[in-house]
């Protein structure tokens, strides 16, 4: 197995193990508070990454990667635009069809694919995008757990049901959602590529750059708008430090991948995290899988499959 699909698979197994961690955060913390969790107490585990890596992984020790001006923008653009995209997904909350604005959210990796290829001119096999419409086809149909179908749907016409789908506003904010996510992976890569340094460094620095950002800016924004979730924190920082944690896990994997692989490759492998979450889902929560989710889970696992065989 090449190195950078180990690493997206460990980072789509910590990214579920990390929301259902949040699912814990409840208590006393709102949305806002429950997303600077992950940055705020993930700080001190990216940093001691970090001084791992320099001083004693490095081929040389003591020296942390030399920043340069684009290499500070594009950390700065995937900071604010995975800052952006997790507020519009709390906005999704407000809307009736919250399923339908989710289920855009996850075709990120469709989005990460095209916009790459506009902005980036990366290059993609015909393969390469077929599995990545199978993965998004395979999250279609897990996303009937949230309801996405109406219950009198059967009632619908085929153009009602796409009128559904296409005219509503949850739809577009999860497609703006959905594109900031991918816009953050791809500037995240393009900030990494520009350090002159060993790929596990690059990733690593900008790792560290971009979640002292997100955090400078969460304790600000809490700081002026809530003290209730600094005492809930407080009376939860176990569960904190393990959302942390799992979250800086996490993005260790996305981080070191998208540094070895262009963005769309390492979404549309990391997209077996839904199968990992509804693994979760029946184990821990004791929910039940319905037909159409594990045929959804059969489409995402035929897409990477197809991807792994074609040598990506």
């Amino acid at each position: 197995m090449e190195l950078w699909i180990g690493l997206t698979v460990m980072a789509a197994l910590m990214q579920s193990i990390r929301t259902a961690g949040q699912k814990q955060l409840a208590h006393g913390l709102s949305s806002a508070g429950a997303a600077v969790v992950r940055y705020l107490y993930g700080l001190p585990f990216v940093a001691l990454y970090l001084f791992w890596l320099v001083y004693w992984q490095s081929g040389a020790p003591g020296v942390l990667p030399e920043g340069n001006t684009r290499f500070y923008l594009f950390a700065l653009l995937a900071s604010i635009a995975q800052l952006i995209a997790t507020a519009l997904m709390v906005w999704l909350f407000r809307f009736r069809n919250f399923a339908i604005g989710s289920m855009y959210v996850k075709t990120e990796a469709l989005m990460a694919a095209l916009l790459g290829v506009v902005l980036f001119s990366e290059t993609l096999s015909i393969i390469g995008w077929f599995s990545i419409l199978l993965g998004a086809l395979g999250i279609v149909l897990i996303s009937s757990r949230a309801g996405l179908v109406a219950a009198d749907s059967h009632t619908q016409s085929i153009g009602q049901k796409l009128s559904q789908l296409l005219f509503n506003p949850a739809a577009g904010v999860g497609l703006l959602a959905g594109g900031l996510f991918a816009l953050t992976s791809l500037f995240l890569r393009q900030a990494s590529l520009t350090l002159e340094s060993d790929f596990q460094l690059s990733a690593a620095f900008t790792l560290a750059v971009m979640v002292l950002m997100q955090t400078l800016t969460g304790v600000v924004y809490l700081a002026l708008r809530s003290d209730q979730d600094w005492r809930a924190m407080a009376l939860q920082h176990r569960t904190c430090f393990f959302v942390g944690l799992t979250s800086v896990l996490g993005s260790v994997g996305w981080f070191t991948a998208m540094t070895l692989q262009p963005v769309a490759y390492v979404k549309a492998v990391g997209q077996i995290e839904f199968i990992f979450t509804l693994a979760i889902a029946v184990l821990f929560f004791r929910e039940r899988l319905t037909a159409r989710e594990i045929l959804g889970m059969l489409v995402i696992i035929a897409g990477v499959l197809l991807l792994l065989l074609a040598g990506h």
